[in-house]
């Protein structure tokens, strides 16, 4: 008993309690030590709600990706049946003495009009290819009239940003020249009946329709052809002296009643 007292008197109270507060944060860290070992040494599993998210997140991006390469090749699918369909020929018309004639005495005061059938045909034609119309105009004001009578026509698929004017034969070559189209159907003007324009385009475009009158027409059915008229045939010409009565008119299923 003396031993104790005499020992509690050599050692300061400061030093016990610090000795007593070690010991206690000791035991703490050792637990948390203990506790930290065995949660990392077995990996956390992810919870069942996270888990099915992340599944139906991944279901549905392999299905997204799968409607996408599905549209894509039914789009493809689509675009090639579209190929297949009866090409679009680039056609180029000159409208005068096909389309449109003037019945005026009086070239200088136009007074232009469809021929008979001759809107529905080039409404037909304009559905079915793609078509330039050429008209050569003396001036502005036929050229106001026969903008006005286009406009007002029923004609489906028209395209006025494709109807172009010339006010000469040089200038209509120059723009079939220009297009290289499948087909060209010329009638010529009221000064002429467009040879010089089939003779200088023939060698450059695949066919050529040439609208003139009977009389002319009989000419070429001669045996004895003038030599000047030789050099305006070919195979790519087809002549006729009205419209309705060509291959075209018949490729478009055009008939008359």
């Amino acid at each position: 008993m003396t031993n104790t007292t005499s020992t509690k008197r050599f050692i300061p109270r400061w030093i016990l309690g610090l000795l007593g507060f070690s010991s206690l944060t000791a035991v703490a860290v050792s637990i948390a030590i203990y506790l930290y070992k065995r949660n990392a040494g077995s990996p956390k599993k992810p919870l069942p709600q996270s888990e099915d998210e992340s599944n139906r997140a991944s279901s549905s991006q392999t299905s997204s990706s799968s409607q996408k390469k599905k549209t894509g090749w039914n789009f493809l699918a689509s675009g090639s049946g579209s190929s297949s369909s009866k090409k679009r020929k680039r056609v180029t018309i000159s409208l005068k003495n096909t389309i449109l004639w003037n019945p005026s005495s009086d070239v200088e005061t136009p007074n232009h009009a469809f021929h008979e059938h001759g809107q529905a045909l080039l409404s037909q034609l304009l559905q079915q290819h793609e078509v330039y119309i050429l008209i050569h105009v003396t001036g502005d004001e036929e050229k106001a009239q026969i903008e006005h009578l286009l406009e007002n026509g029923v004609l489906e698929g028209l395209d006025m940003r494709k109807v172009l004017f010339c006010s000469t034969e040089e200038g209509k070559i120059h723009i079939i020249r220009h297009l290289e189209p499948q087909l060209h159907i010329e009638g010529g003007w009221e000064y002429d009946d467009g040879e010089d324009i089939i003779r200088k385009i023939r060698p450059f475009v695949a066919k050529a329709i040439w609208v003139i009158t009977k009389r002319r027409r009989s000419s070429f059915n001669q045996a004895n052809i003038k030599a000047d008229d030789q050099g305006v045939l070919g195979a790519n010409v087809e002549l006729t002296d009205h419209l309705l009565d060509t291959s075209l008119a018949k490729d478009l299923g055009f008939t008359t009643d």
